[in-house]
């Protein structure tokens, strides 16, 4: 049996050729200098350091989710004491019921695919603020506080996912 050289990069541990230039890995360079290999690894561990920080900012979206979801359902509740007997609790209660489990829904599904969920989640919070707004303008400024932090929480949740996405994409993490 042969002794086999085996090469390993330094950065990712992954087998690469005596002729190879950069890891086809990693793109670590290989043959490259002392400064240059210190700066890849330098760099990636800065990004490694941003994508924790960037999980942090999806987790308070995803958290948004969850607030969207219980502000929903006491608001469901607290409207079933303001119904007139003109007006149809069933309808009230299954477009209530529906949107709560529609933000339940995406606040779980967020998990496994953030950018979807948080995409679906600021899209129909902004439908149904147009259509509460539509239904009674008085609604555009109650709350109006909550509502733009609401919003503001799921576009960073967004923009994170979007940047993680990326640093994985570059640092060739799964």
């Amino acid at each position: 049996m042969e002794n086999q050289n085996i090469n390993l990069c330094a950065c990712c541990a992954h087998h690469y050729e005596s002729i190879d230039i950069f890891c086809n890995t990693c793109g670590y360079p290989l043959q490259g200098t002392k400064q240059q290999q210190d700066a890849f690894i330098a760099n990636r561990t800065v990004k490694e350091i941003d994508l924790v920080d960037l999980k942090k900012k999806i987790e308070s979206a995803r958290n948004s989710l969850y607030i969207i979801t219980a502000f929903l359902g006491i608001s469901g509740l607290f409207g079933l004491f303001f119904i007139k007997e003109g007006d149809d609790l069933f309808y009230y209660l299954i477009s209530y019921v529906i949107l709560v489990g529609a933000f339940l829904a995406f606040a779980v599904w967020s998990k496994t695919k953030p950018a979807s969920a948080l995409i679906s989640g600021l899209s129909l919070y902004v439908i149904v603020q147009l259509l509460n707004i539509i239904a009674d303008p008085a609604t555009l400024f109650s709350g109006i506080i909550i509502k733009v932090l609401i919003i503001a929480y799921l576009i960073k949740g967004i923009i994170a996912v979007l940047e993680v996405d990326k640093i994985k994409k570059e640092l060739n993490i799964k």
